[in-house]
């Protein structure tokens, strides 16, 4: 009875943790803590053509020039590790919520289509500028967050062997 209600109390608490997170994830990177409403209404009179064509189709165009500290060293960690950071809860929170996420392949998709959307949504609300790299990065960073939740439950199931051997 006591595990069942340990077992609710954290699921509870994972799904403040992902909601909060949303909501972070939200002001971050869509109203860029309320900067983006100030920029869009001075970006309304530019038509959807013009925000199309300033889209970064090019994978690594912003990338490369950032891995060589390019425009800045700030500049580049800033854009490089945000984009990783930003998503790398959702790899990790996901799985833990849904048993259907504890695959690779899910976490991949479903990053990459939320990442996708925020471009998207980037693009028509004039809230910032629409790179296929920050797809790359984001997706990369759910993938890494689910890579240190793997390797979480790898350690907490090796002590837990160890633990069983130990007390026999």
């Amino acid at each position: 009875m006591e595990n069942k209600q340990m077992k609710k109390r954290t699921k509870l608490l994972l799904w403040f943790l992902f909601v909060l997170y949303l909501l972070v994830l939200v002001n971050v990177i869509i109203f860029k803590d309320g900067n983006a409403l100030i920029v869009a209404q001075y970006s309304a009179d530019r038509s959807l053509w013009e925000g199309i064509e300033a889209i970064n189709f090019v994978p690594f165009k912003t990338i490369i020039p950032y891995l060589k500290g390019e425009p800045t060293i700030r500049i580049a960690t800033e854009n490089i590790l945000g984009n990783i950071f930003a998503f790398s809860p959702l790899g990790f929170l996901l799985p833990l919520l849904f048993k259907r996420f504890y695959r690779l392949k899910n976490i991949f998709l479903t990053s990459f289509a939320i990442s996708l959307f925020i471009e998207v949504i980037q693009l028509v609300f004039y809230l910032g500028s629409t790179d296929v790299d920050d797809l790359i990065l984001n997706t990369l960073g759910s993938l890494l967050g689910f890579g240190v939740l793997c390797l979480l439950k790898k350690i907490s199931e090796r002590k837990s062997i160890n633990l069983s051997q130990s007390s026999n």
